[in-house]
């Protein structure tokens, strides 16, 4: 069997899943997103990486982020018109890319989200504040792995933010502040099958408890309904293998929400805390599904 690994320009983690796919595959091939080309034919749409067809492969694994959108999109399509296994469907990715379509999703089909709106002025930003109160959380729509995402403890604090993320033509979704220490647990999903540790922030801004934005990891052990509410968050954004994260409410015993969806979750530094090679459950889902297929 054989197996691509397509990553974009910002990914920096695709060589832990080539590696480890090896062990699943007969053939394993790393494959930059600048090289993809798509070709249109009478029989159908291809992805070709040089001469090497990619929807002759028995799986693509995307390891995509939100930067990647406007060319990778189309690319679930057309693998899965060809009979190519992929952990994500067409639209996984643009909803993975937008905080407030993410949100929507997510409490359409009943799982718990902060309250949220999506503006894009200053103007209409302050009014979303009055009626959510303070603080808020504004994040930039397309932001990830911590950035583009800031406190305003009050409507002072609204106005400059919202100004410079105007003047660079930044979207914004502002969302509920859910009362916690500056942690979260990170859950990834693979499939019907849940992997947890705790992030806990680090640095003045504790609120962010992204690894990437200084957090550590602790090991955790969350409820029997976050870990449903997980698998159902990233099955409505039609993702097998994502990592969700989800904000703990102390100001409401047992309350949660879920704060985000990645969909490309980051292995590295997981193995300490969960005991797992989380490089090779990916790959090896990825194997069995794939040769689930007819």
């Amino acid at each position: 069997m054989k197996c691509a690994v397509i990553y974009g320009k910002k990914s920096a983690q695709h060589h832990h899943f080539i590696e480890e796919g090896k062990k699943y595959f007969d053939k394993v091939l790393g494959v930059p997103l600048e090289g993809v080309r798509t070709v249109y034919t009478e029989d159908g749409s291809k992805l070709m990486y040089s001469n090497t067809d990619l929807t002759e492969f028995d799986a693509v694994y995307l390891r995509l982020l939100g930067s990647d959108l406007m060319y990778g999109e189309h690319m679930p399509e057309v693998l899965r018109e060809n009979g190519v296994y992929t952990q994500m469907e067409s639209d996984s990715l643009a909803i993975a890319s937008n905080k407030f379509h993410m949100m929507k999703i997510l409490a359409e089909g009943g799982v718990p989200v902060p309250r949220s709106t999506y503006t894009l002025s200053t103007e209409e930003t302050e009014r979303a504040g009055d009626m959510l109160g303070y603080p808020a959380v504004i994040k930039i729509i397309s932001g990830y792995g911590g950035k583009g995402v800031m406190k305003a403890d009050s409507k002072s604090d609204i106005g400059p933010i919202t100004d410079t993320l105007t003047l660079f033509e930044q979207d914004i979704c502002l969302q509920e502040f859910i009362e916690n220490p500056g942690e979260d647990i990170r859950v990834i999903v693979i499939g019907d099958k849940t992997y947890s540790y705790k992030r806990v922030g680090g640095g003045d801004e504790g609120f962010r408890s992204n690894i990437s934005a200084g957090g550590n990891r602790k090991k955790v052990d969350p409820s029997d309904e976050m870990k449903q509410a997980s698998i159902d968050a990233a099955r409505l954004s039609g993702l097998e293998i994502a990592g969700v994260d989800i904000i703990e409410d102390k100001s409401s015993e047992g309350d949660f929400y879920i704060g985000e969806i990645n969909a490309c979750p980051g292995v590295e530094g997981t193995e300490e805390v969960l005991g797992e090679n989380m490089a090779e459950r990916f790959m090896e889902y990825i194997r069995t599904e794939a040769a689930e297929r007819p």
